[in-house]
């Protein structure tokens, strides 16, 4: 009972926060040319833009990297703990999250289109679903990076996914990394404004107001792509989906 009152209070805190400061960044993307949300919650040096990274001579290297690290046979950084973790470590490790983690499922795919893979691990507090850690091959080391689960939904093979802080306020977008941080860059929005008793609901697609008929068909446009199969959490299943090519 106490594990559980434990994990509905870790969930509804991250959630408040991964909403606050998404709400925050849409506000201001919307008179911005280039519409993001970045997650200064995890490093101050988040703001940092442009970082040139060096990219592996192929993905047999990052795939063999990933592999060593979900089979517990490598560490990886984890942003969030801010130090290098084994996974078992990582999935017992309550320092910030104050619960233990489970991974039930995972898949790879290029998240931000640079043409290198990344896994997703679904994790479960208690058998429920609750977050993802993304692990990202940068420099010869693997990164982590927690997301919230409303904050990674219906992921798509072309790196999409929905994100949700509300019923009125959701949106569309894709993941960039940085060495200490991750952003969203937003594809499309909406958002929810009240004056008195009147609620307002506003429509954004690429970073531009558009009508609620047209915020249908892109969001039907999303709906249409290609869903990432996930796979249930297994040596077999590690060593067949990160299998060098």
């Amino acid at each position: 009972m106490k594990s559980r009152i434990m994990y509905i209070l870790l969930v509804f805190l991250l959630s408040t926060s991964i909403t606050a400061c998404s709400s925050s960044k849409i506000n201001h993307s919307s008179s911005a040319s280039n519409s993001k949300i970045t997650d200064t919650s995890l490093s101050s040096d988040s703001k940092s833009d442009n970082i040139k990274t060096a990219m592996p001579s192929n993905n047999n290297t990052v795939l063999e990297a990933y592999k060593a690290v979900l089979l517990n046979n490598a560490e990886f950084f984890s942003i969030d703990n801010k130090k290098k973790l084994s996974l078992d470590d990582f999935l017992t490790n309550k320092e910030i999250y104050g619960a233990d983690f489970k991974v039930t499922h995972f898949t790879v795919l290029d998240m931000d289109g640079d043409e290198v893979p990344e896994v997703v691990l679904e994790l479960a507090v208690d058998d429920n679903p609750a977050f993802y850690e993304v692990l990202h091959y940068m420099d010869d080391t693997v990164y982590g990076y927690n997301i919230v689960y409303r904050g990674l939904e219906d992921l798509k093979t072309d790196g999409t996914f929905q994100y949700s802080n509300g019923a009125a306020d959701n949106g569309y977008g894709k993941l960039k990394f940085q060495l200490n941080a991750y952003e969203t860059d937003i594809l499309g929005y909406m958002k929810s404004s009240q004056n008195n008793d009147n609620i307002t609901i506003s429509y954004f697609v690429n970073n531009k107001s558009v009508t609620e008929e047209s915020y249908n068909y892109f969001i039907k446009e999303q709906d249409q792509k290609k869903d990432v199969v996930w796979y249930e959490f297994s040596q077999k299943n590690v060593e067949t989906e990160l299998a060098v090519k």
